[in-house]
């Protein structure tokens, strides 16, 4: 089978894209309002960009708008996307925290990833405890094994449409570091029981590993 993106309907390229380019792994972002409403939102469009600088990058998808009847005799209209809480957030104070999901916080993480009110706070949905950072104002996320405080860089917007989104790039500025997954000083990447996100409801688990050592270019 050979497809064309632009000739399928979105909800059939979406299911592509998201069973093949997978497991992904998943940025739990905390963020603050304008006003200081903290909000925690998972997104699994998500990994490292660069070492140096030390960026981190993710993509929040923009929501549908809420239906609404037409009205008559007026001209059809294009609608527009509404961005979710944390793209906003991050739009109005330049912060933000993303933290990493273990086994252990699987059912947690999917609790706040609702379509929520933006008056929510998703660390109470959660039952979660939080913690304060070192740099950025926004609260990281107790449980989490590794977090990493940033500072804007950049959000790049492709398509403000319902199907559309925006990338988020993010500069390293902190980072938390549990000491029970720390082994001679090092993260001991070995311990940290984290997950992925398949296509669908579909999550993995990154315990089963093997090495490949990479071939020698004389």
């Amino acid at each position: 089978m050979d497809v064309v993106p632009s000739q399928l309907a979105h909800r059939e390229f979406y299911h592509i894209l998201i069973s093949a380019v997978a497991p992904r792994p998943i940025a739990w972002v905390s963020s603050l309002s304008a006003s200081g409403q903290p909000n925690l939102a998972p997104f699994s469009f998500f990994n490292a960009v660069c070492a140096n600088p030390p960026l981190l990058a993710f993509a929040p998808a923009m929501r549908a708008p809420k239906k609404s009847g037409p009205v008559a005799g007026a001209p059809a209209v294009v609608p527009l996307g509404v961005a979710k809480d944390t793209l906003r957030n991050i739009r109005e104070t330049r912060e933000f925290v993303i933290n990493i999901v273990t086994y252990e916080l699987a059912e947690a993480m999917n609790q706040t990833s609702g379509d929520y009110d933006p008056t929510i706070n998703e660390f109470e949905v959660a039952k979660l405890a939080s913690a304060p950072s070192k740099v950025v104002r926004p609260r990281r996320v107790a449980e989490s094994p590794v977090s990493f405080e940033c500072k804007l860089h950049q959000i790049l917007d492709f398509n403000p449409g319902p199907e559309g989104g925006s990338l988020v790039i993010g500069e390293i500025v902190s980072i938390h570091v549990d000491e029970r997954y720390l082994k001679e000083g090092r993260l001991d990447r070995n311990s940290l029981d984290l997950i992925g996100r398949m296509g669908g409801m579909q999550y993995t688990r990154t315990t089963e590993r093997f090495e490949i050592v990479r071939p020698k270019v004389e």
